[in-house]
């Protein structure tokens, strides 16, 4: 039903974007650091959008389209799981790993720490939005809502990930 956030990811290269970002860090290298680089970290923060997009179709396809809430319950469950270990991975990986290593340069940092501030806003809401529908029956009041919910979650985390992987990701480097 709502393709897109399906649409995104068939769009998006397969291979890591080189392109260069929008912000130019002027940072000068950090040795206090206390997280290393990680080669492999944004490869497996773009698989987590991926496994994400996987269920939120799900939650649609598999429970809610079918009306079958005990599934669509269990489906939240597992997305909100998902989606808290890949926060908690981004918040202490990557955006400890920029602070440190933009530390530096102000106005990247500054830039980066309101990208933080705004995904915990995000998160807080799909969290919000997965405890408030992970029940076996619905009423008509919350099959309403869910629809109008779900659709507006998936625009703001298909807004935030191409946010991320084309422009905020390209910032981590050794």
């Amino acid at each position: 039903m709502f393709a897109f956030i399906t649409d995104f990811f068939k769009e998006r290269p397969k291979k890591e974007n080189k392109k260069s970002a929008t912000v130019v860090s002027t940072a000068k290298p950090n040795n206090n650091r206390t997280i290393t680089f990680d080669a492999t970290l944004i490869q497996g923060l773009k698989d987590d959008h991926s496994k994400l997009v996987e269920y939120y179709g799900r939650m649609w396809s598999e429970g809610f389209e079918r009306q079958d809430y005990r599934r669509l319950s269990s489906i939240l469950a597992d997305f909100k799981s998902l989606f808290q270990s890949h926060l908690l991975k981004e918040n202490v990986k990557f955006y400890v790993y920029l602070e440190q290593s933009l530390a530096d340069d102000h106005h990247t940092l500054q830039v980066i720490k309101d990208f933080r501030v705004d995904m915990n806003d995000i998160a807080n809401a799909v969290i919000q939005f997965c405890k408030r529908y992970q029940h076996d029956v619905y009423t008509a009041d919350m099959e309403r809502d869910f629809e109008a919910e779900y659709k507006t979650i998936g625009e703001v985390l298909t807004r935030r990930v191409t946010l991320e992987e084309n422009e905020l990701y390209t910032l981590y480097r050794p």
